[in-house]
């Protein structure tokens, strides 16, 4: 028999040491982590974790949005791991794999739950999200980020409206109502002003979404993404969360036009200001050269009431066609369309609406009107840009739920349901519920209603329990 001698055994030893001693530091598990746990036939879910390692001992705290539990029972022989966490008063456990920077396996819980474990380690370079205000630029867009103190590891991306200029950030105002209901709840809120006033659908897409991932490199992947946004921003949260499903786990569509922008533009802002220069000729200019005097200040809209007044069997038939129940609303919304369509021809580089075909209905006298109303033919690469910024796919891959009030004047209830026609083209709205809060005015939701909404949606990510339609409290 070969014997060895101390000095080549001490030799051994020494490479067996160092092999063990570097296995084990190239797989160290220190650090946090993003945690995917999907149950069989539920929906993922996620958290994160904090682990800490010495030696083959295993220590830390994973994390969710209903609670925070400690590491136990650990035991590490690699590239095996085993361990238990807590999370409320249920006990999980976790059997995987050790892969580079990934732990993969499978998990079991409470009332024979059971399904697949995966958690990724997260950058280095991120830092833990402290409470505060964070307001900057990202290439032209003025953006802000604020984090609650009770932050929860999730964000909500929030998409303002329709503004003629772009959105301007001071780092000292508190935030609005309903962007405060959110924070409430643990979410941190990132917002980006968009580089562009207008409908500025394009920019905002872009932009918005450079917010997300600027985000998540400082701070990390947030354990859930949940975008929203009133009127124009629920059109663009609509394009947001079809554009990019595996960013956002789900969507808060409030007061939005979400139906093909080209044909909802045209029905309702295009043909409104046809039909209002027919019976006041000559007040906006015209739908395709919208006056320069054209604005929403006090001084304009004062003008158009005037004028509507002086002709009160012209304004009955203007609102009883246009649904619109004031004089005062009807000087408002006439105003914001015409600059709406002002802007949008600036941009597009045209005329986006031919309503040479359209057969108008509602008046007193259809047969007139139609004999008296303009023809205006549309300019193609108008067209293009319009259905491009944006055409609704109405495909979604994560839950949406819409919010809208039951008389909208600027966005009329059927701009909200058109995107469940769409849906149930495509074969089904399981992924959308719609919903309406019984008032008048263009998204008078109070943050209460909105808050509310919010909670049943993220309880529709987490439970997989799709809310029932209707009125939202």
């Amino acid at each position: 028999m070969m014997r060895i001698g101390a000095e080549t055994t001490m030799k051994l030893l020494a490479v067996l040491f160092v092999t063990a001693f570097s296995t084990w530091a190239q797989t160290d598990l220190s650090g946090t982590w993003e945690v995917t746990a999907t149950p069989e036939g539920k929906q993922p879910m996620k958290l994160d974790a904090v682990l800490k390692q010495e030696g083959t001992e295993l220590s830390g705290t994973v994390n969710s949005l209903i609670g925070s539990g400690p590491v136990k029972n650990a035991a590490l022989n690699h590239p095996d791991v085993t361990f238990q966490f807590m999370l409320g008063k249920y006990l999980f456990d976790v059997k995987a794999l050790t892969e580079d920077d990934q732990i993969k396996g499978t998990f079991s819980g409470p009332r024979n739950m059971k399904g697949v474990f995966l958690a990724r380690r997260m950058a280095a370079s991120a830092i833990p999200p402290v409470e505060g205000v964070e307001t900057g630029k990202l290439g032209e867009a003025e953006y802000r980020i604020d984090i609650p103190r009770n932050h929860n590891g999730s964000l909500v991306v929030y998409c303002h409206g329709y503004s003629p200029a772009p959105g301007k950030y001071d780092k000292e105002k508190p935030p609005n109502p309903v962007l405060r209901g959110f924070l409430d709840l643990g979410y941190a809120v990132a917002q980006s002003g968009y580089s562009k006033g207008g409908w500025a659908v394009k920019e905002a897409l872009e932009e918005t979404e450079a917010l997300r991932k600027y985000y998540a490199g400082k701070y990390g992947k947030p354990k859930r993404t949940i975008v929203t946004g009133h009127s124009m921003g629920g059109t663009i949260t609509i394009a947001l969360v079809e554009s990019h499903p595996d960013a956002y786990d789900a969507a808060l569509q409030l007061c939005g036009p979400i139906g093909p922008t080209q044909s909802a533009f045209q029905r309702r802002i295009f043909d409104t200001l046809v039909v209002y220069d027919y019976y006041f000729p000559n007040m906006i200019g015209s739908p395709v050269a919208i006056g320069d005097d054209v604005d929403l200040s006090p001084e304009f809209q004062q003008r158009v009431q005037k004028e509507a007044m002086n002709f009160p069997d012209r304004l009955a038939a203007f609102q009883t066609w246009s649904i619109l129940r004031s004089e005062t609303e009807m000087s408002q919304v006439v105003a914001f369309y015409a600059l709406i369509q002002k802007e949008l021809m600036q941009r597009t580089g045209g005329n986006a609406f031919d309503n040479r075909n359209t057969l108008y209905q509602g008046s007193p006298d259809d047969g007139l009107l139609n004999r008296g109303v303009k023809r205006y033919p549309s300019d193609q690469k108008a067209v293009d840009y319009l259905k491009k910024y944006y055409t609704p796919r109405a495909e979604p891959k994560q839950p949406i739920l819409s919010l809208h009030t039951t008389y909208d004047p600027l966005v009329p209830a059927w701009q909200a349901n058109a995107y469940g026609d769409l849906l149930r083209l495509n074969g089904g709205d399981s992924l959308f519920v719609q919903r309406f809060v019984s008032r008048n005015g263009h998204c008078t939701f109070t943050p209460q209603e909105t808050v509310n909404a919010f909670r049943d949606l993220v309880s529709w990510k987490e439970d997989g329990k799709r809310p029932e339609p209707g009125e939202q409290k």
